[in-house]
């Protein structure tokens, strides 16, 4: 009779197991998923924050282009050392060729 008794109490514990095992199994698929969501989440919000810092600069520049000489002057400086770079990019690429 004991035997029955250690018997049916290890079922218990083992079907207790399972039972544990699959809400943890469910709540790590609930967790994946949300976790897969933030991450496009974050990945479109960096992309906006990349797209206004750039709208930032666009303004800043045609503010500056449109104000006063001092800004003028640094506009022209700005866009002098635009173009040394994009010069240097193309000697560099001519390079390589």
């Amino acid at each position: 009779m004991a035997c029955k008794s250690i018997i049916s109490h290890i079922q218990a514990q083992a079907e207790r197991v399972i039972a544990q095992n699959e809400k943890l199994e469910n709540d790590l698929f609930a967790v994946v998923a949300e976790r897969d969501t933030l991450k496009v989440q974050m990945r479109e919000q960096q992309e906006e924050i990349m797209a206004l810092k750039a709208e930032i600069q666009r303004l800043r520049l045609a503010e500056s282009l449109g104000g006063n000489s001092a800004d003028k002057t640094k506009s022209r400086a700005r866009i002098n050392q635009l173009l040394r770079e994009v010069d240097k990019c193309i000697a560099l690429l001519t390079k390589k060729e």
